[in-house]
């Protein structure tokens, strides 16, 4: 018995103490009337889900009532009254239902308590959880970065691809008003100056929608050529005697398409010197540049070179540390064949580094990544095979190689074929993930680009989230930026891109069920930016206006 009166005195001190505790201080007054309620907590957190909590009430000698403020937290609150004026200190406790909370924000609603003798009210704040934490994205316009020309592909060849060609209808909706937003248009100029009139439609509706309009010379042509050997394999070789001839052949291709109304802004030396179709060594890019580039660009259209395939720093330094050929090279351009996203291996590593650090040695010119594909498991007969099909491998590839070009200070990215089963369209190949003239998801992943970046220059942009991948962008009159986000995690991810400024803001999302849809966009409560929810394994634009 003495046990349990030394227990029950020590919990009755507690009590006592709980009481005192955060409790506003209330005593009896001088009277001894004694009678108040309150809240013995002056503010309590919720999480963001549908939830129940209990919340304990202090009163004496007096009935009670609860009421609470406008706002979507409480879903019901049991009991809304108590208490009884004859009563000593007691403690009540009341179950506060509350609603899930959907937005990206923390909400607040306040509940009162009202001793009903003294007409006396106290509060409690009830403190909500947003649904997603979110990732803070910081801009800073001020530091700026590369201009960005713009995004596209290859037109279709003729003499490739006679029954894989792009009609005006499918062209229109990747260069046209309300398309896909592609404003660079890549063209081979043919070995035979009798083909060249296959590609002048193409290349001037293009043109008429605001695009870049280039051409890349595969084959010399079998006059100007001779055979040698290479590693032990024969392969065609311009003759150095016929430089000159070369040279006009390609400004014969570039009057004979202007006369037609189509202004080239670019025409390379070569595709792939270092490949089969033409062979060059690096000193011969350099040394037709030198004589010959000046020629070429009299006419009003850039040069660029050397467009090796994996931008090699053998045929790229060359051109770059030879004064007379870099005068004459407007664009250092080169292709990405030999690997660029895979950091954990070294040789790729080596080289993305060594692509990345062009910018800042070419002195205000630019340097563009003119061919690439992503095609795995396209020659095995097991579709499950077929990884160009699945959306993971899209946004883990074309996704991300965009991405770490555009913030290795690249200005242009064109993918290969427009049009085929690993493009940017689907054709008639069984392999096609879609119908035959309808947009595939890597041009979807090209068009976030295409509609955000083009014309812009890219600007800083940081997130410590290693989940979440960002570039930011600024128009030329400077009240626009937009941002890619690209989330490379499995989960909804809530993006917080504070922005000074900011007056609206709009997004579109693509992921594996959606292809550029809109989505909505929650205000900072600072009205100074704008929260942006990305669902798991996604791409999304964000424009802001300021």
């Amino acid at each position: 018995m003495k046990l349990f009166i030394r227990n029950l005195c020590i919990f009755l001190m507690g009590m006592s103490c709980w009481a005192c505790s955060d409790n506003n201080n209330a005593e009896t007054d001088d009277n001894g009337k004694g009678a108040y309620a309150l809240f013995l907590k002056k503010s309590i957190t919720v999480s963001a889900g549908e939830n129940q909590t209990e919340v304990v009430i202090e009163w004496a000698k007096t009935s009670w009532e609860i009421t609470f403020e406008q706002g979507d937290i409480v879903k019901s609150i049991t009991p809304m009254s108590g208490g009884s004026s004859d009563r000593e200190k007691q403690y009540t406790k009341i179950q506060v239902v509350c609603n899930a909370n959907a937005s990206m924000k923390q909400r607040t609603q306040t509940i009162h308590i009202t001793d009903l003798t003294n007409k006396q009210t106290t509060d409690l704040l009830i403190e909500q959880e947003p649904a997603f934490k979110s990732v803070t994205l910081n801009i800073d316009p001020t530091v700026k970065y590369q201009p960005i020309a713009g995004f596209g592909g290859m037109y279709n060849p003729k003499i490739w691809c006679g029954g894989n060609l792009i009609s005006a209808r499918q062209l229109d909706q990747m260069y046209g008003e309300g398309g896909l937003g592609y404003s660079i248009l890549r063209l081979m100029v043919y070995p035979n100056e009798s083909d060249w009139n296959a590609d002048v439609e193409a290349a001037k509706a293009a043109q008429a929608n605001g695009a870049i309009v280039f051409a890349c010379p595969w084959d010399c042509t079998d006059a100007l050529s001779e055979q040698i050997k290479v590693n032990g394999k024969e392969v065609k070789h311009l003759k150095k005697e016929n430089y000159g001839a070369y040279a006009d052949h390609l400004i014969r291709y570039i009057n004979f398409m202007k006369q037609n109304g189509v202004d080239l802004y670019a025409i390379s030396v070569q595709n792939e010197p270092d490949m089969d179709f033409t062979y060059w060594t690096p000193q011969e890019v350099v040394d037709f540049v030198k004589q010959y580039g000046a020629k070429i660009r009299e006419t009003g259209v850039r040069l660029m070179s050397p467009e090796a395939c994996g931008t090699p720093p053998e045929y790229t330094d060359p051109i770059i540390n030879d004064a007379g050929a870099f005068a004459q090279t407007d664009i250092i351009a080169g292709h990405l064949y030999q690997g660029f996203t895979d950091l954990d291996n070294g040789y790729v590593k080596n080289r993305h580094d060594y692509i990345c650090g062009l910018y800042p040695r070419i002195h205000g010119k630019t340097w563009w990544m003119t061919e690439h594909l992503f095609n795995d498991g396209e020659k095995s007969d097991d579709p499950s095979a077929w990884e160009f099909q699945k959306w993971q491998y899209c946004l883990n590839h074309l996704g991300k190689e965009i991405h770490m070009c555009m913030e290795g200070y690249c200005s242009a990215y064109v993918y290969w074929y427009l049009k085929r089963f690993y493009g940017l369209m689907g054709d008639n190949d069984k392999r096609s993930p879609v119908g035959e003239g309808e947009i595939a998801k890597n041009g979807y992943i090209m068009a976030h680009y295409a509609q955000y970046a083009t014309g812009t220059t890219r600007i800083k942009a940081v997130t410590n989230n290693t989940g979440i991948c960002a570039t930011a962008y600024i128009n030329e009159t400077g009240n626009e930026v937009t941002v890619v986000l690209l989330n490379f995690t499995g989960a909804t991810q809530c993006i917080k891109i504070p922005l000074a400024g900011m007056k609206r803001a709009n997004a579109v999302e693509t992921n594996e069920n959606k292809n550029m849809e809109v989505i909505s966009t929650e205000m900072l409560e600072s009205g100074e930016g704008v929260y942006v929810l990305l669902s798991g394994n996604s791409i999304v634009s964000v424009r802001l206006t300021l």
